[in-house]
């Protein structure tokens, strides 16, 4: 371990850390070790200051607004938080007009809120790690007006905690992608959150085996000819999803009509077709499936809102105190003639009490819905995350309302994209992309509020 400078703290902060006074102390940013001379001061109530040569040492980027704790066991002065966001790419600065649904909108909004906090956020990919001293090349959003800003980019301390954001599914099965995710895990000190997507099939495995949320949960089957000739014939409507899809594409809606099934594919645009037994409809879609699990879901009869489908989106997160709430709940309405309402496939927003006022009239019924569905959230996170031995900290959960009034899980999404393109206020959308960063502190060893 390099030794670098020296760090000077009030006698007031030694005392509250239970700081052992030696003449060299360990001090440590991220991934970044380094032993520099202790001094103490008498002034200031509970105050440090850096030396130019430890700052640089340690790939500091601010020398005060940093937080600081002691690790007592190996005699550790922690400074941070160090909050990695991984992507796989830095979008382009020379794009004017950015989509607000895009990933580039949400990592510039990330970047933008995360000065607000205390510590250094950054995003990073991949390629950029530098496993050999432990740094890695960071980026950070500076903005010159509402529509222009760039990314700059400076060697930052591999972080203490890292924020998965890697934006699909196939980038997220890169060799390269797999391999730093697997060495950052292993890492001493470092925590990882939502560190993959979810499978459709094994999360409905998980839920199905707690008994509590059983009832939630539409019959759902993986995608054989067997299992699709029963559901056909059990219910009037059915969904052929594929296990590792998102955003809706993919989708199979399979309708029953006088002797035959008619279906429709859901993809750029959307294609009819029929066919008279399972056999064939597994046929007919077969080149579309191609190699990729699917499975068959039954279809509900859900309540609408103006004649049109719709579901329950719930952004829920950790706060920081490590505690789930829910962030953010609309409805997402599926376009006229569909019954597919993910927004990348036409659907729009509708705020969640507008469109249950609608549903229910009764405002005692609304608020027995609203404390079900929080119930639901918490039970499906803590299986969730039980089950599948990995942290999350945040889901995005679809929940439909049949016409009884009977809630259903639909999908748990591991990774929600969040828009800064919203019927909510600025307020909430703030919250929303802070909370993530609240959280990862919170899994670095600092509380913040």
């Amino acid at each position: 371990m390099k030794t670098a400078g020296k760090i000077s703290i009030s006698h007031t902060l030694v005392q509250k850390l239970g700081i052992v006074v030696e003449p060299l102390i360990t001090v440590r940013v991220g991934a970044l070790m380094v032993k520099s001379r202790l001094q103490v001061h008498d002034t200031g109530r509970g105050n440090y200051m850096l030396s130019p040569e430890l700052i640089q040492a340690l790939h500091l980027k601010k020398s005060k607004g940093l937080k600081v704790r002691y690790q007592a066991e190996e005699k550790i002065l922690h400074l941070g938080p160090t909050i990695g966001i991984m992507a796989t790419y830095i979008p382009s600065p020379n794009r004017y007009e950015i989509d607000p649904r895009s990933l580039h909108a949400e990592l510039i909004y990330l970047s933008i809120v995360s000065k607000s906090f205390p510590g250094q956020v950054y995003v990073f990919t991949p390629s950029g790690i530098n496993w050999a001293n432990n740094t890695c090349r960071g980026y950070v959003y500076h903005q010159f007006s509402a529509t222009r800003g760039k990314w700059e980019s400076a060697l930052y301390p591999i972080p203490d905690v890292v924020y998965d954001r890697i934006h699909s599914r196939s980038a997220e099965a890169r060799n390269s992608v797999k391999y730093a995710k697997i060495r950052l895990m292993q890492m001493p000190y470092l925590n990882y959150f939502n560190p993959h997507y979810l499978n459709k099939w094994n999360v409905h495995q998980i839920m199905a085996a707690n008994p509590r949320l059983t009832e939630y949960l539409p019959d759902t089957r993986e995608l054989t000819q067997d299992n699709l000739e029963e559901m056909l014939r059990k219910y009037h409507t059915l969904f052929i999803k594929p296990s590792n899809g998102s955003l809706g594409k993919g989708i199979i809606k399979v309708s029953s009509h006088r002797g035959q099934f008619n279906y429709v594919i859901y993809r750029n645009r959307r294609l009819r077709g029929q066919a008279r037994s399972a056999a064939e409809l597994m046929n007919k879609t077969k080149k579309f499936r191609g190699d990729r699990h699917y499975i068959v879901q039954q279809g509900l009869e859900l309540i609408k809102y103006r004649g049109a489908s719709f579901d329950l989106r719930i952004i829920y997160q950790k706060n920081g105190r490590g505690e789930w709430q829910i962030s953010k709940k609309f409805c997402r309405i599926a376009p006229r003639g569909s019954s597919i309402s993910n927004l990348s496939s036409g659907g729009r927003v509708e705020k969640s009490l507008k469109v249950l006022q609608h549903a229910f009239e009764n405002s005692n019924l609304i608020e027995t819905k609203n404390e079900q569905i929080r119930l639901l959230c918490k039970m499906v996170a803590g299986t969730l995350e039980t089950d599948n031995n990995s942290t999350f900290g945040e889901l995005g959960m679809d929940i439909g309302i049949d016409r009884n009034g009977r809630l259903y899980l639909i999908e748990v999404n591991s990774k929600p994209r969040k828009t800064t393109e919203t019927v909510f206020s600025p307020a909430i959308v703030r919250s929303t992309f802070k909370r993530p960063l609240a959280y990862a502190s919170y899994l670095a060893g600092f509380k913040i509020k």
